[in-house]
């Protein structure tokens, strides 16, 4: 089968989904079918404080859905292929069915000088080097949950990437993304289109840095009865869950930019070494509305005031062998919206260790903690309420890739 774009540094980054080498192939190769499981158990994680639920104030430890995933790979001709994920996802879904439903699919054309476009699901967000667990795709994240700034959705639209290496060795790498705002179809009035552009620069030290923005474009008509304009400052699914949240809320996230006429950026930096890594981002989250009834939760309302969020992390990993390795991250957001006074921050630390059984088949442990200050727009915590609120736990997960 021919190699494909989606081997690429910049898609290989943001992809939810493991390829895996032993893929099984079908009509002469033109068809290849590869998948992924994972499965957690975690320790009860209790809502300490103002939590918006009560009822997460007490947990016990229990197992979490497992996830599975099947990839389809269709080259169609030399420079045309369809690749399609069929994947059940509680923690995005969680329409309680058990049902398998397409995640990420598109129509990809290979064009000269390794570019290329896509037609179909586009990954919105202004995120470079990206290690992410969606769903039972989890092998290119170090850690088991996502990072508490993580700026991603998925929406459907034109996407738009390449790839190119300089005599010099440095390697460029660039994508753009014109989207409708919303994963199935949306059609309403004002509706209007998001637009993201990203880029990278890959020096042969191990060293780069990247940048990325996108804006998102709805009239208040368009978005009102609806819980958010675009998803990419409100983030995806987490892994981590509590006693009686839905596990696709956005409880662990700050939800503070609603995505309506927001503008977000971010800019990365990162060292890469023979056995390890280091990896550093600062940007901004901003729209000109906000929801009617303040920060803290999702809500069908909206008003012309400016919401805003600051943020930044750092992490590292380091491979104490080609089987064992540990990491770590912290990220914090600061909500700088109009008319928010007083204790603003969310922070996030994750530290992890994990085991590689076989090039298939990865442990990993970690322990996470997350504080919720008074007016931070944590989602477990009630907007205004003295003390915030704070959560931690311990979470071991299995993966496998076939």
């Amino acid at each position: 089968m021919k190699k494909t774009l989606i081997s690429m540094h910049i898609a290989a980054g943001i992809l939810a989904m493991s390829t895996a080498a032993s893929a099984a192939e079908f009509m002469d190769g033109k068809v290849k079918i590869s998948g992924a499981a994972m499965q957690a158990w975690q320790s009860g994680i209790e809502v300490e404080g103002a939590a918006v639920n009560p009822n997460d104030a007490a947990a016990d430890s229990a197992f979490q859905r497992m996830r599975f995933a099947l990839n389809i790979n269709a080259q169609v001709a030399e420079n045309v292929s369809v690749f399609a994920e069929l994947a059940e996802e509680p923690n995005d879904w969680n329409n309680g069915s058990a049902a398998i439903s397409q995640d990420l699919a598109w129509i990809q054309f290979d064009l000269p000088n390794n570019t290329g476009v896509r037609l179909g699901n586009v990954v919105s967000t202004t995120q470079n080097f990206i290690r992410y667990s969606d769903g039972a795709a989890v092998q290119s994240n170090p850690f088991v949950g996502n990072s508490l700034i993580d700026m991603i959705t998925a929406e459907e639209g034109l996407w738009a990437y390449g790839s190119h290496t300089l005599d010099s060795g440095t390697n460029l790498t660039w994508d753009a993304v014109l989207a409708t705002p919303d994963f199935f179809t949306d059609f309403s009035e004002g509706h209007g289109y998001n637009i993201g552009l990203r880029g990278t620069v890959n020096l042969e030290s191990g060293l780069s840095f990247g940048a990325g923005a996108f804006k998102t474009d709805h009239k208040q008509s368009a978005v009102t009865g609806k819980p958010f304009g675009s998803l990419i400052a409100i983030g995806d699914g987490d892994n981590y869950q509590f006693a009686n949240t839905a596990p696709s809320a956005r409880a662990t996230h700050p939800l503070i930019v609603p995505g309506v006429q927001a503008l977000v950026w971010q800019a990365d930096v990162q060292y890469k070494g023979d056995n390890f890594l280091v990896h550093a981002i600062y940007g901004e989250a901003k729209d000109d509305y906000s929801w009617a009834a303040g920060e803290g939760s999702l809500q069908t309302a909206y008003i012309a005031e400016e919401s805003k969020m600051e943020f930044w992390s750092v992490e590292g990993k380091y491979d104490i062998s080609k089987d064992y390795y540990l990491a770590a991250r912290y990220a914090e957001s600061s909500n700088k919206s109009t008319g928010v006074n007083g204790p603003n921050k969310a922070d996030r630390l994750q530290l992890s260790a994990g085991y590689w059984m076989n090039d298939s088949t990865l442990f990993k442990a970690e322990y996470v903690k997350q504080e919720e200050e008074q007016f931070s727009g944590g989602g477990a915590t009630i907007f205004g309420a003295a003390g915030g609120s704070e959560w931690d736990g311990f979470i071991i997960e299995a993966s496998v890739t076939f």
